[in-house]
């Protein structure tokens, strides 16, 4: 039978069907182009997984009981050659080397914007200073009588001022 044979049967997707044979490892026949090819125990062992899916049981806690096959039809597909190996090896080593490059990569730009922040902060603290000597140097300058300075504005310039504001913010 076939995986749609078997997705009918059982009233599922034939993806539903290669999903549980992959998750829970289930040793399903397969024919010479890779297609699956189920037994009448193997629709057994799948309709047991249905009603254990159906009763609440998550997929990774389903004990699924595999029936030996008396005489399998075509050869088990023997194990990935150790090329195979090798490779997975070796892309899940580039893999992780990518993954701390990007880590490193992350921690400079962090460290660089930090950086900036702080040589923004100095600059913004010594215009205070700047500021504050300033204000020191009129506080000096003014009479006894004025302790504090009076910020005085002609109100034509704060005509214009309220025109131009209302002219941009108009509403």
């Amino acid at each position: 039978m076939n995986t749609a044979a078997v997705a009918k049967e059982l009233g599922v997707s034939t993806k539903t069907v290669q999903r549980w044979v992959k998750q829970l490892g289930l040793p399903m026949e397969r024919n010479e182009l890779g297609h699956y090819h189920f037994r009448e125990e193997d629709l057994d062992t799948l309709k047991s997984v249905r009603e254990q899916l159906q009763n609440g049981v998550l997929l990774q806690d389903i004990k699924a009981e595999t029936i030996p096959a008396s005489e399998p039809d075509t050869p088990a597909p023997s194990s990935p050659p150790n090329d195979a190996d090798a490779r997975v090896a070796e892309l899940e080593s580039r893999l992780t080397l990518m993954e701390q490059k990007l880590n490193h990569k992350a921690d400079a730009v962090v460290s660089y914007q930090l950086l900036q922040h702080r040589r923004e902060m100095e600059e913004l603290n010594r215009k205070i200073q700047k500021i504050e000597q300033t204000i020191d140097i009129l506080f000096a300058q003014l009479p006894d009588a004025q302790q504090e300075p009076v910020l005085m504005f002609e109100n034509q310039k704060m005509n214009k001022r309220k025109g131009l504001l209302r002219s941009i913010f108009s509403l």
